[in-house]
């Protein structure tokens, strides 16, 4: 399935990343934060929500469990321009295994990721 409507979040979005998105043909909805990311999906839905940071007011696991209980189908990728994965608030394989259809991927990684899900939508 095609990543059409994606929720971007984060207040300091790399263009390499929103050229990604746009390059792959997804609709992007740019929001600065975790709880704007939440108060949004409520309202639309979304196909995947892209992670890039969350704010003060909430973290990136607690931004992650909220928008899993409002929509359980939307994909969520948590992405990371760092090569390692170490300082991550929770272990990636730990975040992978407990909260399935998400993913956390480096930006090169993320690109790979989507050429697949258009190859997929071509078939």
């Amino acid at each position: 399935m095609k990543l059409e409507k994606v929720m971007l979040v984060g207040s300091e979005i790399p263009p390499r990343l929103m050229e990604l998105l746009l390059d792959s043909g997804s609709q992007v909805t740019r929001v600065p934060t975790g709880k704007a990311a939440v108060s949004h999906a409520h309202r639309k839905m979304f196909d995947a929500a892209i992670i890039v940071s969350t704010g003060d007011e909430m973290d990136v696991a607690e931004t992650i469990f909220n928008l899993r209980d409002i929509n359980r189908a939307m994909q969520v990728i948590l992405v990371s321009e760092r090569a390692k994965f170490s300082d991550l608030e929770i272990p990636k394989d730990s975040l992978e295994r407990v909260l399935p259809n998400t993913k956390i991927l480096s930006l090169q990684a993320l690109k790979i990721y989507l050429n697949s899900k258009q190859k997929e939508a071509a078939k």
